[in-house]
Order: C-alpha cells, then structure tokens, then sequence
C-alpha cells in the first residue's frame, strides 16, 4: 500500500515530480512465459527483448555474441533460475555493475516443488506418492498462477525501483495484470473441474505446478527429461499402470513422436494430445501466457474425448 502511495503523491505535487526523470529502461526476459508477464508490466515503457525467441528450446540454447552485448547493454535481465537457463550460468558467475539479473525461482514467495526422481508414482488420498529421496527443484514455476501473480508483483518492484518516473504505470499494469490472472485461473479451474479423477499420463515431468493448481490427477511419466528415452521395462510398467489406473489420457510434447505413448496408451481407449508448457509455438507478447494456459487445460479435455483414438493409430503402424 505504501508504494501505491509514493506514486500517486509523486504524480500529485510537482516539486516531487521534476526530480523524477523518467528513464527509457532496457529490459530483456529470457522464456516467453516470463516475457509475456513482463510485457503486461512494462506496456508501452522502456524496450523490451526476448532472449530465447521462436521454438528454440531453453535447454538446448546457446549464447551468441550478440546476445551477451545485448545482456551487458541492458538495465535488467528477468529469468527463472541458472538451473533452467543453463546458458546463463557462466555469465552469472562474475558480478556486474551495469545490469541487474532478477532469478525468479529464488525470490520470497515463489512457490517450488521438487522434481519427482522416478517416473511411476500413485495418487493416494490426493497426494503424490513417491518413495525415493527428494531431487532438486523443478523450475517450470510459471505453470502455477499464484507464482505468476508472484512474478507480476517481483515485475513490478523491480521496474519501478529502476524507473521511479513510470512507477505508477508499472504499479497500474501489474494491478490488471493480477485480476486478469485470477479470472484465468477460475475459468481454467472450472473446465478442469470434472477431470480431477481422471488418471494421466505425461510424456515427461513438466507439469505438476499446473497438475497440483487444478487438482488433476497424473500417475507416471515416459520420461523424467525431454531428451531421454525410455526402457522397453518402463514402457511394460507404464502399460500397466495404464491398465491398472484406468488412464483416459496421454499428454506429449512439441516435437515428441506420439509412437511411444500409443505404445503405452494401446487398448487402454485413452485419449492423446499435446501441451506445450513454454509457448514455443505461440506469438510472443503479453497475451502469450494466458493463451498458453488456457491452451494447456483445453488440449487437456480435448485429450479425454479422444479415446480410441490410440488405437486406430497402432491399428497404422
């Protein structure tokens, strides 16, 4: 409320005003989900760049020279952790003067789930069961909204701490940022509503912020990470599972064969579709992570009346 206070007072007297000088901020976010919750802050302030742009994969990134005197050239880099943009971690090591790098999976507030460390687990009285040591934190925090609404108000501080003069702006846009966000999360909430105990699979563990947002109810994974494969014995224990858990849906990845999950998924008449956690294949901008989240929960109830669907494509191979 204070902050809300500073603006207004500094916009009402002019004696305040004059010592503000409003600054043209260079601001670059690295993923697009955390591009667009930026680009809602910002508006039409400042400059604002993408690092990881098009359907690059943040994983496999590579820094180009170009981008590195992008980076020394900015006010603020936003990211979500060195761990997620590994491509970042060299530079980070040394401290710089001339830009500020804010970590969002290490600010207060952020909520963080450790990774699951194997690739079956169980839904008992609604709480993921898995038995082995806990693993380091999974970083996809956007998929949860309360980190989102966390992230906005991160945005928000950060931006008006540099640019004082637009601090009102800043403090207005993350406001109806963080409404719009709540009604998100309610529609979202209700059309998973009749989901919840309806069991899935996920081609690999990247989405249990959204899964644990929306009470939904995933049993395994094909693959703990994108690039890895699974054993012909995993497959055998995720048809199983499929069988044994009544599974009704497979969600896959941008750029993952389906072969495998019709594999897993055949004669079970569960359903298959594809979400895409990091927007890859949508238009950046401030729009981009409300379409990406809607997008998931629908592809998500597009997957369930699909059933069958699976098996008419074995009946192909």
């Amino acid at each position: 409320m204070s902050i809300l206070v500073a603006g207004f007072f500094s916009a009402a007297n002019p004696a305040v005003h004059t010592t503000l000088v409003a600054k043209e901020l260079k601001v670059i976010a690295t993923i697009k989900p955390l591009h667009s919750l930026v680009a809602n802050v910002m508006g039409h302030k400042g400059k604002l760049d993408l690092m990881v742009s098009g359907g690059l994969d943040p994983h496999i990134f590579r820094l180009k020279p170009s981008i590195i005197r992008q980076i020394h050239n900015s006010d603020v880099i936003f990211y979500i952790d060195p761990d997620m943009e590994i491509f970042l971690k060299s530079l980070l090591k040394r401290k710089y003067a001339n830009f500020l790098a804010v970590p969002m999976a290490r600010q207060k507030g952020i909520h963080l789930i450790a990774y699951r460390t194997s690739k079956i687990w169980h839904m008992e009285d609604g709480k993921p069961k898995d038995h082995k040591a806990p693993a380091a934190q999974d970083l996809h925090i956007w998929l949860d909204p309360s980190n989102a609404r966390r992230m906005v108000q991160i945005i928000e501080a950060t931006l008006s701490k540099l640019d004082p003069a637009n601090s009102l702006t800043y403090i207005q846009n993350a406001a109806k940022t963080i409404t719009r966000l709540y009604a998100m999360e309610e529609d979202i909430r209700e059309k998973l509503r009749p989901l919840r105990e309806k069991s899935m699979i996920v081609y690999h563990d990247a989405f249990q912020y959204f899964e644990k947002s929306f009470g939904l109810k995933a049993v395994g994974a094909i693959a703990l990470k994108s690039d890895q494969n699974p054993s012909a014995k995993h497959i055998k224990r995720l048809k199983r599972l499929a069988r044994e858990k009544r599974v009704t849906c497979v969600l896959g990845m941008p750029g993952a064969h389906p072969r495998i999950a019709t594999v897993v998924m055949g004669g079970t008449g569960a359903g298959f579709d594809v979400v895409d956690p990091l927007g890859l294949y949508i238009d950046k901008g401030p729009d981009l992570y409300f379409q990406l989240m809607t997008e998931m929960a629908q592809n998500i109830v597009d997957c369930q009346d699909q059933g069958g669907m699976l098996d008419d494509l074995n009946d192909l191979r």
